[in-house]
């Protein structure tokens, strides 16, 4: 799963109740028409329900991430700071009232590496958000970062990235840019909810020894220098009060899919032969123990995904048993700096 759309799914920017592939297109389609139905639904007069709670105008936000990971194995904090102004006023209308637009700084670091962010997103209604992040990345070759490699056919499973810390595919420091958009889309029928956050990642490291790919571990898999890479995270949940907590259940299925070209592998392979994609299906669990609105510290929440490897080159029983779950573990809050209670 691309880490960063944890942030979205236990702490959105907005104020929205909730926010890879063989057959991608086959999937989508399923998932658009049934959003499309979810739209129609939202979109009916709300007279004959209780009043809708107002929505304050701007925000100055901080958010914040801390999570563990395993299979595969990462510690990462995450911090994003900015300032949200609402776009109009319609407080009638589930479909149109959470929009807003939104300016700020994203920070990731871990023992492996540094990066910072600009981001920009636009929501001009409920179910529909719009993100575009530009990423200055820094890996300090310590674990098993910076590891790169001539072709996507090479081996990147953890015993290959562990033994090859130090040699000819060793680990180096580097530095590159990330270009990304991702798009969500999201829906509310009754007390069932459906998102779908897409990833559109552009990845230009200054990789040594004229290697075309690396392992980067948060897609958890061989990226394609200077070219796109392709995820989604679809959602099915739904949210249970528990006096002043919040219990949010479902199922989501993350998939990854890097868009190789010819000078990624070598002369005589076919770039669109290379199996380094990969999906996997999962419990999405996020229990906050309070919502108080605009606060100094609000929403504290832990967020645990257990799931298991659909289709993984390394993980679905080559190298990796395909019993052994991928697991994530984190912790997340918000922090309001305007108009505070």
């Amino acid at each position: 799963m691309n880490v960063t759309n944890f942030v979205s799914a236990a702490l959105p920017v907005g104020r929205q109740d909730f926010g890879r592939d063989r057959g991608p297109l086959r999937r989508t389609a399923g998932l658009a028409l049934g959003l499309l139905l979810c739209l129609c639904a939202a979109t009916r007069p709300t007279l004959a329900q209780e009043p809708l709670p107002k929505l304050p105008e701007r925000r100055l936000l901080l958010t914040s991430l801390t999570l563990a990971r395993w299979n595969p194995i990462g510690l990462e904090s995450q911090v994003r700071a900015g300032y949200l102004q609402q776009l109009y006023q319609r407080p009638d209308s589930r479909a149109l009232r959470d929009n807003f637009v939104y300016a700020g700084t994203f920070l990731r670091f871990n023992p492996a590496s540094l990066r910072a962010a600009a981001v920009v997103e636009l929501q001009p209604l409920s179910l529909i958000n719009l993100r575009a992040t530009a990423e200055v990345l820094q890996f300090f070759g310590t674990f098993t970062f910076v590891q790169s490699r001539r072709s996507a056919s090479d081996a990147w499973d953890d015993a290959t990235l562990k033994a090859n810390k130090t040699g000819p595919q060793g680990n180096y420091a580097a530095s590159g840019v990330h270009i990304s958009f991702e798009p969500l889309v999201q829906a509310k029928v009754g007390p069932i909810a459906l998102r779908s956050r897409a990833f559109l990642g552009w990845f230009d490291l200054a990789l040594e020894r004229g290697d075309q790919v690396f392992y980067e571990a948060t897609l958890d898999t061989l990226l394609p220098n200077r070219a796109w890479t392709l995820a989604n995270d679809a959602d099915v949940l739904t949210q249970l009060p528990m006096g002043e907590a919040l219990l949010t259940a479902g199922v989501r299925w993350s998939s990854v899919r890097p868009l190789y070209r010819a000078d990624h592998v070598l002369a005589n392979q076919d770039p669109q032969g290379m199996r380094n994609g990969h999906d996997r299906i999962g419990l999405l669990l996020a229990y906050t123990l309070w919502d108080r609105g605009q606060a100094h510290f609000n929403r504290p929440t832990i967020v645990f995904n257990p799931a298991w490897y659909v289709d993984h080159r390394f993980r679905d029983g080559a190298a990796v048993s395909r019993a052994m779950p991928y697991l994530m573990l984190a912790f997340a809050f918000t922090s309001d700096f305007l108009d505070v209670k």
